[in-house]
This record gives structure tokens, sequence and C-alpha cells, in this order.
């Protein structure tokens, strides 16, 4: 279950951030709320995948851990 939610957020996160461009670009009148709310969403993102990231590296010492011990 959690790689699953995992797959469905690497696969989100591209069409999220092509999204923001696409739509980032109209002009508006709060210009600097937007600015703060895609550095706030981009912090997000790299928090979010730092996780992921720190996840991975631990499974993958397990996994290396408990190879080495068996032999």
């Amino acid at each position: 279950m959690f790689l699953k939610l995992i797959a469905l957020a690497a696969a989100a996160i591209p069409a999220i951030l092509f999204l923001r461009a696409i739509l980032g670009r109209r002009p508006s009148k709060l210009g600097g709320a937007l600015r703060e709310a895609k550095k706030q969403f981009d912090l997000a993102i790299y928090i979010f995948i730092g996780i992921i990231g720190a996840i991975i590296a631990f499974a993958a010492a397990r996994l290396a851990w408990g190879w080495w011990a068996a032999m």
C-alpha cells in the first residue's frame, strides 16, 4: 500500500509542476502572495522528496544489513 502511495505521488508531482507552470503565467493582482505560495509549495515538494529518499535509504540499509548478516 505504501509503495502505491509513493508511486502515486511520483506520478502526481510532474503533473502538479506542469499545471503550476501553466497557471502561474497569468497576471494577477496577488503576485507577491502567489510568489510566496509557490516558494512554500516548492519547499513542501523538496521536503516530501527528502522524506521519501530517507525512507528508501533506510529500507536499502536494512536490506543490506540483513543480507550481510545472513552470510
